[in-house]
């Protein structure tokens, strides 16, 4: 798609653009599972077009940072924030989007610790010849074995996540649940899978975890 449209997710109005990420089904498996957010803070990493962030924003967070690589896509998600909701772009806001690469700029935010962060994983394996697009490349490739950003994402996690906050991350069959639960579990986080959608080549995965309180 080269062309900027209109598209309707969650209940929400998402404007598309061509170097953005379109919300698609596994946009809409993680939204379907983001409804125990309220009066929480939350961390979108990967933000894209800003839908799961806008959705925390919609369900009651108390606070909402999304963060992207792509800065066509901060500026997405805050005309797609505009036009969700009657509400002025200020330094006060409590819901802001932030250009990064995972967690390298939260040190830029008011707050350090999340009680939720949430993650669309890039979890596609993919070699140099099926590179996409700079930006739009970002959101799909997961290196080879599709698990470089999610390691990368696991390992820096508990900095960032308050004891007893909960970790939602979308992958994909393809990028191997067992490795992910497992990686989780050796950084304090106990996760499951809570929710599939079944294609005929990959099965979409929601895994959620939460940070064991007790944890050094």
């Amino acid at each position: 798609m080269n062309r900027i449209e209109i598209i309707k997710v969650n209940g929400l109005k998402i404007k598309t653009h061509p170097k953005v990420y379109i919300p698609a089904e596994d946009s809409e498996l993680l939204c379907k599972n983001l409804k125990d957010v309220k009066n929480k803070t939350v961390l979108d990493i990967g933000t894209g077009s800003g839908i799961q962030a806008l959705s925390a924003f919609k369900n009651g967070a108390k606070y909402v940072l999304g963060v992207d690589i792509n800065p066509y896509a901060i500026k997405t998600a805050y005309d797609n924030l505009k036009s969700n909701f009657d509400i002025k772009i200020t330094d006060k806001l409590n819901i802001r989007f932030i250009y990064g690469d995972l967690f390298n700029t939260i040190e830029k935010s008011k707050i350090k610790k999340f009680d939720v962060i949430i993650f669309n994983a890039p979890y596609l394996p993919t070699s140099e010849d099926e590179k996409l697009e700079k930006y739009l490349n970002y959101a799909f490739d997961g290196g080879l074995n599709g698990r470089i950003v999610l390691d990368r994402f696991i390992n820096e996690l508990p900095k960032y996540l308050k004891k007893g906050g909960a970790v939602k991350i979308l992958q994909s069959s393809l990028t191997n649940e067992e490795k992910t639960i497992s990686k989780l579990k050796t950084v304090g986080i106990i996760a499951e899978k809570i929710d599939i959608e079944k294609y005929p080549f990959e099965e979409l995965q929601l895994i959620s975890g939460t940070y064991a309180e007790n944890r050094n």
